[in-house]
């Protein structure tokens, strides 16, 4: 296990000092976010969920997982929401803080690490919470930032298909799809391992990205916006602790309470900051949350990845 952190480490660094040198600006470490979740994460999606053999109990237990995964962001982000208002925060930035806060990156982050160190089975629980954040985000998360508006029921319904409806969502039905019509084997072999090929860049160039993320942020300065520090940290520890305790008393399977707890350690997701400057008020201490999260996951996630195998 100690070798498979180190793998998460070194990438990251190597994306960190690719920018600092110079060799990744930000124009182009966006251009490799948007290749990651275009194209490698869906090829990943499909070959890895089309491969497993899927029984009624992991069918049921990825739905769950999805349910669960979006009702834990609600409910923390609502308890940070209370937080804000006791820490007299300005009432402007509750909304932002809200969906910020709960949001969690399955998709750059939660995926890779599942892929490493949870294998195929992981890879689809943690599938479920790319689902859950599409549905979290993209239903209520625009409902919350709109000022709780959102405009017609017409209007909402564009909204959240134009979002929710992604290469990776129709990725994961359509790994679901091939497997349990067991269609997989009339797909032709040289597309499979094409795919299979362009979905194992996935976890690299995933790693790579967030590392010049960091990059780029100006760390130093970071840590002195004293009231998103703050919050960054009450996210990163309060979090794994309640889907800890929640644990103890779900009857769940040991893989589904790993991929859960693990999740629960995931930084805010990178693309809340976007909704928020869209559709509400505080797009700059979101952003400030996102990466003062996914730095302190550098050193949380591979703590909860070791007590998930050593509670399950």
């Amino acid at each position: 296990m100690y070798g498979q952190f180190f793998i998460l480490f070194a990438m990251i660094v190597v994306g960190y000092y690719g920018y600092r040198k110079g060799w990744l600006t930000r124009e182009v470490n966006k251009g490799l976010g948007g290749l990651v979740m275009q194209a490698t994460i869906p090829a990943m999606l499909v070959t890895t969920i089309a491969n497993i053999e899927i029984t009624n109990d992991i069918l049921v237990g990825f739905f769950l997982m999805m349910a669960a995964q979006a009702a834990a962001m609600m409910i923390f982000g609502f308890l940070m929401r209370l937080y804000g208002k006791a820490r007299k925060l300005d009432g402007r930035l509750l909304d932002m803080l809200d969906i910020t806060t709960g949001s969690l990156n399955n998709g750059f982050i939660g995926l890779p690490v599942a892929a490493i160190f949870f294998g195929d089975v992981g890879v689809m629980y943690m599938s479920a919470g790319v689902l859950g954040l599409n549905l979290y985000l993209w239903s209520y998360g625009v409902y919350v930032l709109g000022g709780k508006q959102g405009g017609s029921g017409g209007q909402m319904g564009k909204t959240f298909l134009k979002g929710a409806v992604n290469p990776n969502c129709i990725a994961i039905f359509l790994g679901l799809a091939l497997t349990l019509s067991h269609t997989v084997q009339f797909v032709p072999q040289a597309l499979l391992d094409f795919l299979t090929r362009l979905g194992d860049l996935s976890t690299p160039l995933s790693l790579i990205y967030i590392g010049a993320l960091a990059g780029s942020s100006g760390i130093k300065q970071l840590f002195h916006e004293k009231d998103a520090l703050e919050l960054s940290i009450v996210k990163m520890l309060a979090m794994p602790f309640l889907a800890w305790a929640v644990m103890l008393i779900v009857p769940a399977g040991d893989m589904a309470k790993s991929i859960f707890l693990v999740t629960a350690a995931l930084p805010a997701a990178v693309v809340v900051p976007m909704m928020v400057e869209k559709y509400g008020y505080g797009e700059k201490m979101s952003s400030d949350i996102v990466l003062l999260t996914t730095l302190i996951s550098v050193v949380e996630l591979p703590a909860c990845v070791w007590l998930a195998h050593f509670l399950y």
